[in-house]
């Protein structure tokens, strides 16, 4: 029988485990035309939803489970929804909302990741070896909302550029604190790679449902703003003609609770 399961890198066990999760995804519907070069020779068709393609991309704040102690790191990814050729007889096809809901219960349709810069050599590493992730090293800028700073409530991520931090890949500034959320039951999500020049598939769990929300033209001009820095590099080439100017189509975030805290101090 044909083993379908990679091998496992020395110094690396699975699942992969995440202590905690900052994580917030915008979502785009772009003319699907603009996505199929993406996917040439891919093994992966761009899932149609009216003529439409889902690109989206989200940027992690997390905490992995690491002994040398090297556990927090940022990373996004740039992602194109998907799904395996090979399969197209077998995935149900759904709309953009009930995809981003989570509905389409197949889990064929996922995410073709275009770039997913990242700031942490592990999980560099563990992206390449374990999931066929085409990652590289950047830094990045950020202001994200936080229960030790009340009144924080906006997600401001910029993605510098690899060589030189002081140029930036793209930011994006996302206000949705006032608006009503539906909760998404959305994972596991599926994220497809490449592991020896063959397809791969994995299943990304976030333990607790999401907080989705859809935008109006008129509200994405209010809610997300897009602009792209001064970057040579091509994550920013490709953004720019993926994404370029087009209105956000959804937001969806995700926090881990607390684990601990530490109360205010008092005189004695």
């Amino acid at each position: 029988m044909k083993n379908q399961l990679p091998p496992i890198p020395k110094g690396f066990g699975l699942p992969f485990y995440y202590a905690t999760l900052f994580n917030i995804e915008v979502a785009f519907l772009i003319d699907r035309k603009k996505v199929l070069k993406y996917l040439e020779n891919t093994g992966l068709i761009a899932a149609d939803f009216k003529g439409k393609a889902l690109v989206s991309f989200n940027f992690q704040n997390y905490t992995g489970q690491f002994p040398d102690g090297s556990s927090t790191t940022q990373e996004i990814e740039l992602n194109i929804v998907s799904y395996p050729e090979s399969q197209k007889d077998t995935v149900a096809f759904v709309t953009a909302e009930e995809y981003l809901r989570g509905e389409e219960q197949t889990k064929l349709m996922g995410h073709k990741r275009v770039w997913v810069p990242c700031d942490a050599d592990m999980a560099i590493k563990a992206g390449i070896e374990l999931f066929g992730e085409p990652k590289f090293k950047t830094t990045f800028t950020t202001n994200l909302p936080s229960l030790n700073v009340p009144g924080q409530n906006k997600w401001t991520v910029t993605c510098n550029d690899p060589k030189n931090a002081k140029e930036s890949i793209f930011t994006c500034v996302a206000d949705v604190a006032d608006l009503i959320p539906e909760m998404a039951a959305f994972s596991p999500i599926t994220e497809y790679g490449k592991f020896e020049g063959k397809l791969i598939g994995c299943r990304w769990n976030i333990l607790q449902p999401t907080c989705l929300h859809f935008l109006n033209e008129k509200e994405s001009k209010k809610r997300v703003q897009m602009t792209y820095g001064k970057s040579d590099h091509q994550m920013k080439k490709d953004m720019e003609i993926l994404i370029g100017d087009t209105p956000a189509f959804a937001v969806r975030t995700s926090m881990s609770a607390p684990a601990a805290t530490q109360t205010r101090a008092y005189y004695i």
